[in-house]
């Protein structure tokens, strides 16, 4: 299981999520109440699921209001407060940490994916604390992704939408595809778990894997 979640805004049993979606309310730190980041909120703009890939990859909704784990994973939030970049380059590791930042979620913290995490799990790397990430080497001929650890629906929704914001903006970053830590793949091999998300994405989309560093 993966944790992947489709462009409909709905999360399989492996994690994975599709490549855009909506804003809504910003993360805060701790378990207080989530303050708005100012961001208005946009109708969603997810494509369309072909037939069947639901009861294939057992994708679940996520509910974008939710101070809940994604997909009712638990009903707290699950994992440390990170997000894991796959296949971006040092520049783009710190200019993500500078809009967290921005936005008010400088607790997340921003580990860049290197070489010897791809050995490892998703929740050793998830755990890392790098001190400078654009200082970081990172994995080559891996897709491009995003897990998030640590969120609820809204904060994860939020974050797709800033992303979303960058791909559509000046600096025209490539699409990526989205995944969320959960208790079924926290412990899973980085290798098998790409690999697993990529196949459920292509189900998904139908193609359009997200290109490789």
């Amino acid at each position: 299981a993966t944790g992947a979640m489709g462009a409909t805004g709905a999360m399989g049993a492996t994690g994975a999520m599709g490549a855009m979606g909506p804003g809504a309310v910003g993360p805060t730190r701790g378990g207080g109440s989530r303050r708005p980041c100012g961001r208005r909120h946009r109708a969603a703009r997810w494509s369309p699921r072909p037939r069947g890939v639901e009861d294939e990859t057992n994708f679940a909704p996520i509910d974008g209001a939710s101070d809940g784990a994604p997909g009712g994973v638990a009903e707290d939030v699950f994992g440390p407060e990170a997000v894991l970049l796959v296949g971006f380059t040092p520049v783009e590791c710190a200019e993500w940490r500078e809009i967290l930042d921005a936005i008010g979620a400088d607790f997340i913290r921003v580990v860049a994916c290197d070489k010897a995490m791809t050995r490892g799990t998703l929740g050793r790397a998830l755990e890392t604390v790098q001190e400078d990430v654009s200082a970081v080497k990172p994995a080559l001929g891996v897709p491009r992704m995003m897990f998030m650890s640590g969120m609820n629906g809204r904060e994860v929704m939020e974050l797709i939408g800033v992303y979303e914001d960058m791909c559509e903006g000046d600096r025209e970053w490539a699409p990526a595809v989205f995944a969320c830590a959960v208790p079924k793949n926290y412990d899973s091999p980085m290798s098998a778990l790409l690999a697993e998300i990529m196949d459920d994405h292509e189900r998904l989309t139908g193609g359009g894997a997200a290109a490789a560093l």
